[in-house]
């Protein structure tokens, strides 16, 4: 990408100075902590970004809430990604026990899929025996945090009452050299 910039006289034809200056453009994931620019209410785990919140909705109220943030209920893309919040949580001592995700099978029973991808909720997730649709009302998926016992998802009917957590999409940073 050039930038060309043309002066003195050039209406004139007489006499035209031109400079010629390049610019290139870098685009990266995240936000440099050397610009000491604030993430809040996100907080970066591992290499995410996350809002963990106290108060107790249900599902839906959950979603809606992430939504306004310009965030998704989480959708855990890996059991390392499920253990990496879990034993944040734990570590950092927030532990509520359950949080809602966006996992959800309203769409089709049975069939527990991310809300905010799409993508199905993979199986090595789930607590022991889970999912188990207890009298075919329990539709939402939650993340169940019990130290030393169990750690994984369960469903639960969607109007039941717990905290949740957000993730955000990866923010990039840019910056512009110009030679």
């Amino acid at each position: 990408m050039f930038l060309k910039l043309t002066g003195l006289c050039a209406f004139l034809g007489i006499l035209s100075i031109s400079f010629a200056h390049k610019i290139t453009p870098n685009v990266f994931e995240g936000v440099p902590d050397i610009l000491n620019i604030t993430t809040v209410p996100f907080r970066k785990i591992g290499s995410s970004y996350y809002n963990i919140a106290s108060k107790t909705v249900s599902w839906y109220t959950a979603f809606a809430s992430c939504r306004q943030m310009r965030a998704d209920l989480i959708a855990f893309e890996s059991l390392e990604e499920l253990n990496l919040i879990s034993q944040y949580l734990i570590d950092e001592n927030i532990v509520i026990k359950s949080y809602w995700t966006s996992g959800t099978n309203l769409a089709e029973q049975d069939n527990h899929v991310w809300f905010s991808n799409g993508q199905a909720v993979s199986s090595d997730l789930w607590i022991s025996g889970g999912p188990i649709n207890e009298n075919k009302v329990e539709q939402c998926d939650e993340l169940i945090i019990e130290p030393g016992r169990r750690v994984g998802l369960n469903d639960k009917k969607c109007s039941y009452l717990t905290s949740f957590i957000c993730k955000v999409r990866q923010p990039k940073t840019a910056s512009f050299l110009i030679l």
